[in-house]
């Protein structure tokens, strides 16, 4: 690690849900900053109407990263900036705002004064009325920000026509949270291979914008369907409807449903495939993590996906957003190609995305700002 910067202390700020993107991408980088000789501040905003996500994430912090907790009681508490406010004094070093997410968006904006506030966008997923409205609130306040990070270009180029004349916007890409990609793709080289089953995994929300629900109803009816068994890691408020439909279609030996798991690692050393049939997406944590453990993807061409993904290359899109027939059927002809390509280019992508590159460019824009 290197010597300890006495300039100025980035704090980060984060109401967190499920140990997901967003959060991973946090978590991850704070020890990166660390690491690259900062002493970041993490400040948690804990939602009072459902606190285990601030304490699952509290637990996950590392050790040598101080934290602060404030409370938000509801989804527009006005209060909010105040709490944080307070939360923040005392510093003796000059302070950088790093917001992820919409409240902590709104409360950097609310305090912000003369501090840099940099806002890093994960991606919109629009799948209520009222996330649309807060989305929308987002768009405007990003606009006051001394930066807006993309974490692709394809989302900076988005970021560009929706925040214009606004041209303050940079990429970071997200980095790998994994720190045992090369043990994984090890123990992938060692599994033998079912030719007569070919095993996919999903991990991520059970929820609409995620899209496992229509692709397990293309499976339903797809007419080599035995051929396949489906690994799902994650829950959320589709996951009684999913498997109530699994049931009803008889194929309930071929899905293995195993919740929220916290590190999926070690699910990626036999999958043949990772499936993403999101609506929706950024530039996905679960995607650089399966990539870089050897595993392809098969998914839907939304976000940054096709940043990472080449059509029958190391995965394979959809062709329409709805229907996977032709996905299901090329993955039985093609899998095995897929693979031996996501193998060979697995290395780059983990030096690519590694958690040093993120924190040299993140410091990169912090400095920019102070120097200016």
């Amino acid at each position: 690690m290197k010597s300890k910067t006495n300039s100025y202390r980035p704090v980060m700020v984060l109401a967190p849900g499920v140990l997901a993107g967003a959060e991973k991408v946090v978590l991850t980088g704070l020890m990166a900053l660390y690491e690259e000789g900062l002493n970041p501040l993490m400040v948690i905003i804990r939602e009072t109407r459902s606190p285990k996500f601030a304490e699952d994430f509290q637990n996950a912090l590392p050790p040598q990263i101080e934290s602060v907790t404030i409370d938000s009681t509801k989804a527009l508490d006005l209060k909010l900036p105040y709490r944080l406010k307070a939360a923040l004094q005392g510093q003796k070093l000059p302070i950088i705002l790093h917001s992820h997410g919409f409240k902590a968006l709104i409360s950097c904006y609310m305090i912000k004064k003369d501090r840099p506030h940099f806002h890093t966008h994960h991606g919109n997923t629009a799948h209520t009325l009222k996330v649309r409205i807060y989305e929308k609130i987002a768009m405007m306040t990003m606009k006051n920000c001394d930066a807006v990070i993309a974490v692709s270009e394809k989302m900076k180029d988005e970021l560009s026509r929706a925040l214009s004349p606004y041209n303050r916007i940079s990429v970071v890409e997200n980095m790998l949270s994994l720190s045992n990609a090369k043990k994984i793709r090890e123990q992938r080289l060692l599994q033998k291979s079912d030719l007569s089953v070919v095993k996919l995994i999903f991990v991520g929300r059970l929820s609409p914008e995620k899209g496992l629900l229509s692709f397990l109803k293309n499976w339903a009816i797809f007419s080599d369907k035995a051929r396949f068994h489906l690994t799902v890691l994650g829950d959320g408020p589709e996951r009684i409807e999913a498997e109530k439909f699994i049931a009803e279609n008889g194929f309930t030996s071929q899905v293995t449903f195993h919740g929220f798991v916290k590190d999926p690692s070690n699910y990626f050393a036999s999958p043949d495939a990772l499936i993403m049939p999101s609506l929706r997406e950024g530039l996905p944590m679960t995607l650089i993590e399966a990539l870089a453990s050897g595993v392809p993807v098969i998914a839907n061409n939304v976000g940054a996906i096709s940043s990472m993904v080449t059509h029958n290359h190391n995965g394979f899109f959809s062709t329409d957003i709805e229907n996977w027939d032709d996905v299901l059927k090329a993955t039985l002809s093609h899998y095995q190609s897929w693979k031996n390509t996501a193998m060979t280019e697995a290395p780059g992508i983990e030096e690519r995305f590694s958690s040093k590159k993120w924190a040299e460019k993140t410091i990169a824009l912090y400095q920019s700002k102070i120097n200016s």
